[in-house]
């Protein structure tokens, strides 16, 4: 039977406060060695949106560009919060670091991207946060709720600070 944990999908979102999930993904992989794959998923956009905005922008590279440039900038808004978060820890901060394997921004359905990723992965554990205050799932916020449902590997739900 498989006991070890090898594998940590950290979920992190970019408008709140995401450093009391990435805290208890790295004590998590610190204590057990995994790799550490930190992952944020956008939403993609609605099919009105973006019929909209192929009839208003008929260059489909133009489109193709912006449509990139919400992932890039995604990306950049993770890459710098991984780095704040970082930066905060202070000495030791470089092992801990080391255990992020990966940083990757998907879009998709949130809570089915996630769990996607979790599989593609093989992550024995997913991390994420609850966004709103509680003891039962009731209280996590729909993302988090969708991956309760949807996940064969257990969720550890963090919630908001104090």
């Amino acid at each position: 039977m498989h006991n070890s944990i090898e594998n940590i999908l950290c979920c992190v979102g970019l408008k709140s406060d995401s450093h009391a999930v990435l805290e208890q993904a790295v004590k998590l992989a610190s204590a057990t060695g995994a790799h550490l794959h930190v992952l944020h998923a956008v939403k993609s956009l609605e099919d009105d949106v973006m019929n909209t905005l192929r009839v208003n922008i008929r260059d489909k590279q133009a489109l193709q560009a912006m449509v990139r440039k919400r992932l890039d900038d995604a990306q950049q808004q993770l890459d710098a919060k991984l780095e704040n978060y970082f930066s905060a820890c202070g000495e030791g901060s470089e092992v801990l670091e080391s255990y992020v394997a990966s940083r990757d921004v998907v879009e998709g359905y949130p809570a089915q991207v996630i769990v996607q990723r979790a599989s593609k992965l093989s992550c024995d554990l997913i991390v994420m946060a609850s966004n709103k205050r509680g003891i039962t799932a009731s209280y996590a916020g729909k993302v988090t709720r969708g991956v309760l449902k949807r996940s064969h590997v257990p969720v550890v739900v963090v919630p908001p600070p104090e």
